[in-house]
């Protein structure tokens, strides 16, 4: 099975990462691949040295599962790859990568 993750808002509260991990650390024990689009706001979830869990799991997400970030977002904030927890892939298109996922692979889908 295939979830997508589209997280799109700021992570504002570690609400919404314990939610994100949750899922994440659900579909590991039942051997779900999990693909994570920060997009917009959602970019933010991806950098360097935040504090509460997210900034210190993110990276120690299965291998199988992939972290995606705008690369056009991450411009308009002004973060730089540096800047990144590792393994977030920069992507150009973005939403075209999301389109595709999710009406070719996914079985369910996850947005805030």
């Amino acid at each position: 099975m295939r979830v997508c993750l589209l997280l799109m808002r700021t992570p504002s509260s570690d609400e919404d990462a314990e939610r994100m991990l949750g899922i994440l650390r659900s579909t590991e024990v039942q051997g779900t691949e999990v693909a994570v689009y920060l997009l917009g706001d959602g970019v933010l979830y991806a950098r360097k040295g935040q504090t509460g869990y997210l900034g210190l799991n993110l990276s120690n997400t299965p291998e199988k599962n992939s972290v995606r970030a705008s690369a056009r977002d991450l411009r308009a904030r002004g973060i730089s790859d540096g800047d990144l927890e590792l393994g977030v892939e920069i992507i150009e298109d973005l939403e075209g990568l999301f389109i595709e996922d999710v009406m070719e692979r996914a079985e369910r889908v996850f947005t805030w």
